[in-house]
């Protein structure tokens, strides 16, 4: 079998372009602003421990979709036979993924409306409907090779813009690598579960299972996945850095409070004067409405599987992805604060997370994977992965406990 040229691979890649289109958004750049802002560098090892867990948890997905023929969602309903099992599977990835869903896609019209209507000098409303309706158009009339197209290409405007500016804030590069050992500095825990949890996000998880087995069936197929995950998950997490990097090098220590993504733009004036508003306000439309147009896609996709709408041309899976985004589009156009909208995306998606890590880890141990079921160093790290999620959820619900009881 011949083998594929590097761009050979970057033109079969796909289902993981849509995925790092999903997590690069407002979350991500409000995240990433504070922990610059609050703590410099300190946090930067908290990215790379995250997509270094998406690729892993990723790949036991290819390999349940590609070898085992299995989407995540069949391969968990089939780990217990009894339908009680199979209704408590449904019901908890649907409940999962819709609310995850549309919390995500609240913040991130929210954030695309921001950046767009700070660019033209447009109101919220105008704005919002404006990036609503361009979000709905590419969910119903694209296909999933249109969606995987624009997402790989939104993807590669976010990396020159993010990665440019952190290479023109000039950060300190020693103080850059000591960012990539472990630490959590004093009131950094919340910020270090918020960066993973921003990173590894079970909507994300699951349509990849499902994306992968549609794109490819055969044995020769798996690398073709890895390589899509790898370079568009690392894309995404050298995102993730640049973000840090460039608010640490400019806004570290000065008392910037961070209550909006646009915030972000400040980071970029010391370096790029009066064009620092367009140019942080242009990122943060493209990570806001790649996002708004990948969440309900995923959504939409998930929800099929989930109640096996597989008719030819099935109205229902765009329908889902369609009131998403109308419900997303009423959030950002009636002008909902967009940090609470992501605090509640993230905290849903942390508290079923380690869920669906599990279900990942238990179905890729089964005997119908044969020689690609887990080996031990991959079940040490996914257990590593499934371990950090929990604590990550269990978190996350405390916190969310705490302020709705007042304890």
């Amino acid at each position: 079998m011949e083998k594929k040229t590097f761009w050979q691979r970057v033109k079969a890649a796909g289902p993981a372009a849509v995925i790092t289109s999903a997590f690069i958004g407002p979350g991500t750049i409000t995240t990433s602003t504070l922990s610059g802002v609050n703590f410099g560098y300190a946090l930067l090892w908290a990215v790379l421990f995250s997509g270094i867990s998406l690729i892993i948890i990723m790949n036991m997905a290819s390999r349940l979709a590609i070898i085992g023929k299995k989407n995540i969602v069949d391969a968990a309903i089939e780990l217990v036979d009894s339908k009680a099992w199979k209704v408590f599977v449904m019901l908890l990835i649907a409940v999962a993924i819709g609310l995850t869903a549309l919390g995500f896609e609240a913040g991130n019209l929210i954030g695309a409306t921001a950046g767009f209507g700070d660019i033209f000098g447009l109101p919220v409303w105008l704005a919002a409907l404006i990036m609503g309706l361009l979000s709905l158009a590419a969910v119903v009339f694209s296909t999933p090779k249109i969606i995987e197209v624009v997402m790989k290409t939104f993807v590669g405007v976010m990396g020159v813009i993010f990665v440019i500016t952190a290479v023109v804030a000039k950060p300190d590069i020693l103080a850059v690598l000591q960012g990539f050992i472990p630490s959590v500095p004093d009131g950094a825990l919340v910020n270090t579960v918020a960066l993973i949890g921003t990173t590894i996000i079970a909507i994300n998880l699951v349509f990849h299972s499902i994306a992968s087995a549609d794109k490819w069936n055969s044995e020769k197929d798996l690398e073709d996945s890895y390589f899509d995950t790898k370079l568009n998950v690392s894309l995404g997490v050298l995102m993730t850095l640049a973000l840090i990097i460039t608010t640490s090098a400019v806004l570290f220590g000065s008392g910037t409070v961070v209550n909006s993504p646009l915030v972000y733009s400040k980071s970029l004036e010391p370096v790029l004067g009066s064009w620092a508003r367009i140019f942080g306000s242009t990122g943060l439309v493209f990570a806001g409405l790649s996002s708004a147009i990948a969440t309900p896609y995923m959504t939409g996709v998930i929800f099929g599987r989930v109640f096996k709408w597989n008719k030819q041309n099935d109205f229902r899976p765009k329908l889902v992805a369609a009131i998403a985004v109308l419900i997303g589009t009423g959030f950002a156009m009636f002008g909902a604060r967009p940090t609470q909208i992501i605090v509640f995306a993230q905290a849903t998606s942390g508290v079923f997370l380690p869920f669906i890590s599990i279900l990942f880890v238990v179905a890729a141990n089964k005997n119908f994977l044969g020689k690609f079921k887990n080996n031990l160093t991959q079940n040490l790290l996914s257990g590593l992965s499934v371990v950090v999620t929990f604590g990550l959820g269990m978190w996350t619900l405390y916190n969310a406990l705490k302020a709705l009881i007042g304890f």
